[in-house]
């Protein structure tokens, strides 16, 4: 009996030995399990923030690109317009110029505005590359 007693003793001391070890051990790996958790929930979060904000510049960035080819569409169709205007009342354009003009309304019908300009590119191509010269 009194063997018994001592294996109990060896038992119960030996169970609060394993007890104390798995409360030393358990919670310092829990807490550094739940340390990394945390940090991997703030980093996606910082991820998502940042995605967020870069979706928003990205966005005012196209909103002004696109203001800015409207821009452009509309300052190219004047230049057309002044060019065709001047070069069919003058009656002849320079060869450097038609090919130009035409480089500018290929980049204007490229924003999708061909409206009222379609003809002056075949207007321009048809006039004389050099004036006419008067004869006594």
């Amino acid at each position: 009996m009194e063997q018994i007693n001592e294996f109990g003793k060896v038992a119960g001391s030996l169970s609060a030995i394993l007890g104390l070890l798995a409360l030393l051990l358990f919670n310092p790996i829990k807490n550094h399990v739940k340390k990394k958790r945390e940090e991997r929930r703030k980093a996606q979060e910082e991820d998502a923030a940042f995605r967020k904000e870069m979706r928003e510049a990205l966005g005012k960035i196209n909103e002004t690109l696109s203001l800015l080819t409207d821009d452009i569409g509309d300052l190219q169709y004047e230049r057309l317009s002044q060019a065709h205007e001047y070069y069919t009342d003058q009656g002849w354009c320079p060869g450097s110029k038609k090919e130009m003009l035409c480089q500018m309304h290929k980049s204007y019908r490229a924003k999708n505005r061909n409206h009222l300009s379609e003809h002056y590119e075949e207007e321009i191509m048809r006039l004389d590359s050099k004036p006419h010269t008067q004869q006594s």
